[in-house]
């Protein structure tokens, strides 16, 4: 039975857990109370899907198909909320929950509609049984995006939390005092109050709607039809008359937003090489505080450094940066004293929109950040994202000590001279122990320690972990900590439904830090949810650093993880030209070759990830020697690997050691790598290059303990 709103196949959708209903068959009864009540609520009748037989249904082990697809084009989508339902690996989370929330915000109505009563209501109704624990709810708020509104089902008593029956043997006892008839009803009433909105927005006459919308429908449909061809042809005409005005009579326009902007490191004037940190510092600082403006595109730090120290036409940074506007000054730093020189420059014409000289005491760094980002919002006549004016020194610190050292050890992050980095986090720690700024980028740092070598992710991810929550402890409002806490339980912690909370949060708080965007992708990759949106993430990155190394090699994994290899090279080619050094750019252009059956293009570029140090590029190099008879020189590899100073990756010994036959080490270093929850090994739920794990995996020990791991 279809849709009562033409253009839909089901008016509601009913998704849960199978094994939800197993036993007392709770589920199927209140469909069966639903679909009685719904009866008699609506003239009309109204059709229901519900998945009644796992046998015969869509079981969580099948593919998303078309049937799906078509079935959840439906009015409603009613959740039956559980104690199992928030499970990102189950099929009603992944293809039923996900998917309608994402392709109803795009439909003609929309996922949120409005009421006859001027309140707005969402086309999702969660039906709540259980309560659920704080993840959970969190988990549901952020796919939601909102606070968690349930219809509730529970039953509720000393040691009890279990769905409310339609009959109860002691109804008194339920401390929540509802009763499951005046539950149905409310869920009647609620979905007849969407259904109405949706169907006739203007109507004040629900009981009428939907005989009136039908009788409208065929009576209009002639005239309805000479009104339409008679529109659409004076539209052609006006959109010819427009054309000729636009390409013949005005002059065009470069396409780059007006309100756009990227910040340009300011120059060093201080006559010491050692004080660049400063003025690269004082620029980054403007370039944060800008992102607080609403309409504004502020190109993101490694875009815009990109052209330091070089003499560059403004033109044509602006065409490459895809922004009209561009901030460049200098910095002139002599002991106590700072002079700070600003201009504002639109690329259309050169001209200087706005300039501005400040001289005064570092006590007053703050004020003049603050003060040049406010002129800009002026100049640019752009938002704010609340009624108050940028802040910059309130929510950092008041210690100018404090400020110096995390400017410093922002210049040495930015460089990915990690110690150094760690060391000047510290220290502005140490002159303000209420930093939360400075505990963020400490936990940023040691997040990527072990990726670069610096140490094991036992003993690292843990210290990120703690510097991001002392962080959050501090101020709430910064997306970096939240960031790390993502792509620590991404990597490290392997726990899913925390990492995606996190990345959820950390992209509301700033949905332009790019690291968040670029993290939260590689976990959808990595634990198998969505490439598409993946690849979406990343496209966002890019956007925010058009010229960035680390966007483009991220958007590259992704696309490599999707099996889009061709596109998955151009992004990797475009990494490794912005940054010659980038190590990862061509471990992941190898895995690409290999796949599309390029040996030796693949072998020239794991050469070249090795030649960077590249330990993981390192041990498969050893698989080519192998195959070509070398197994001695295979072993020299490897041998090499074993006595590299630092941290060395177990998974690139276990991945080695396969390929030399020697199972036993192979086994332990895989053993070791999983203790140790070695970085790289999210990846074997699919691993990127095909038959570079084989020999791995033709143990049937190893096979066993990579099957345990919770994201397989």
């Amino acid at each position: 039975m279809p849709s009562i709103i033409p253009g839909f196949e089901y008016d509601i959708f009913i998704s849960y857990r199978h094994k939800d209903n197993k036993g007392g068959h709770w589920v199927t009864e209140f469909v069966d109370a639903l679909r009685s009540e719904l009866e008699a609520t609506f003239k009309e009748d109204v059709s229901i899907y519900f998945d009644e037989n796992p046998h015969d249904g869509l079981l969580e082990t099948h593919n998303v198909d078309k049937s799906l697809e078509g079935k959840l084009k439906c009015l409603i989508f009613i959740p039956i909320i559980s104690q199992t339902y928030c499970d990102l690996k189950s099929f009603a989370w992944q293809h039923e929950l996900c998917a309608f929330n994402k392709v109803s915000k795009f439909d003609s109505f929309g996922r949120d509609v409005k009421l006859a009563n001027g309140n707005v209501a969402s086309r999702i109704l969660p039906v709540k049984i259980h309560n659920i624990d704080g993840v959970d709810k969190a988990l549901l708020e952020s796919e939601l995006e909102g606070a968690l509104r349930c219809i509730e089902f529970i039953y509720k008593s000393a040691g009890v939390n279990r769905p409310l029956r339609s009959t109860e043997e002691h109804p008194d006892s339920n401390t929540n005092h509802t009763i499951y008839r005046d539950q149905i009803n409310k869920v009647a009433n609620a979905i007849k109050e969407i259904i109405v909105a949706i169907g006739n927005p203007a109507s004040t006459k629900p009981a009428s709607f939907f005989r009136t919308f039908e009788k409208t429908n065929f009576k209009r449909e002639t005239k309805k039809s000479k009104i339409l061809a008679i529109t659409g042809i004076s539209l052609l005409l006006l959109a010819l008359i427009f054309y000729g005005i636009y390409y013949f009579v005005l002059p065009h326009k470069s396409g780059l937003p007006d309100k756009s902007i990227a910040v340009l490191p300011f120059e060093n004037l201080s006559g010491d090489p050692t004080q660049e940190y400063f003025s690269d510092g004082i620029a980054e600082e403007i370039l944060n505080a800008l992102t607080q403006l609403e309409d504004l595109k502020v190109v993101g730090r490694s875009s815009s450094f990109q052209f330091k120290g070089k003499q560059v036409d403004l033109h044509e940074v602006g065409e490459k940066l895809k922004v009209s506007n561009i901030l460049k000054g200098s910095v002139r730093k002599q002991g106590n004293r700072v002079k700070i020189t600003a201009q504002l420059i639109s690329i259309k014409d050169g001209y200087h929109l706005w300039s501005q000289q400040y001289e005064r005491t570092l006590d007053d760094v703050f004020a003049i950040e603050e003060e040049i980002a406010m002129s800009i919002t002026q100049k640019l006549k752009v938002t704010l994202l609340t009624d108050e004016k940028i802040e910059i020194g309130e929510r950092l610190t008041e210690s100018t000590e404090a400020y110096d050292a995390y400017l410093r050890a922002r210049y040495f992050w930015n460089k990915r001279e990690l110690i150094e980095s760690e060391k000047y986090f510290k220290r502005a720690i140490e002159s303000d122990p209420s930093y939360a700024a400075a505990y963020a980028g400490l936990a940023e740092t040691y997040v990527v320690f072990p990726y670069f070598r610096f140490g094991s992710p036992l003993e690292f991810m843990v210290k990120a972990q703690q510097a991001a929550e002392k962080a959050i402890q501090i101020d709430s409002s910064l997306a970096i900590p939240y960031a790390v806490l993502g792509y620590n339980n991404t990597s490290y912690r392997w726990d899913s439904q925390k990492a995606l909370f996190f990345f959820k949060k950390a992209l509301h708080l700033n949905p332009r830090y790019a690291p968040a965007h670029y993290w939260y992708a590689q976990y959808l990759c990595r634990y198998g949810f969505d490439t598409d949106l993946a690849i979406s993430e990343m496209r966002k990155a890019v956007e925010l650093e058009p010229l960035g190394s680390i966007a483009y090699f991220n958007l590259g994994i992704a696309l490599t993880f999707a099996e889009k290899y061709e596109e998955a090279l151009e992004a990797l080619k475009t990494s490794a030209e912005l940054n010659k050094q980038n190590e990862f750019a061509p471990l992941f252009t190898g895995h690409c070759h290999l796949a599309l059956g390029h040996r030796d293009e693949a072998r020239k570029a794991y050469e070249r990830s090795a030649a960077l140090s590249n330990q993981l590029a390192a041990a498969i190099l050893i698989y080519f020697f192998v195959k070509e008879g070398k197994s001695e020189k295979g072993q020299e590899q490897f041998n090499d690997l074993l006595q590299r100073s630092g941290y060395v990756s177990p998974f690139s010994l276990a991945l080695g050691a396969s390929f030399l036959g020697q199972k036993d080490l192979a086994h332990y270093s895989l053993k070791k790598a999983i203790a140790t929850h070695d970085n790289w090994i999210t990846d074997l739920r699919k691993y990127p290059a095909p038959y570079l794990t084989d020999d791995l995996l033709s143990d049937s020990r190893n096979r066993d303990i990579i099957k345990a791991l919770p994201f397989n």
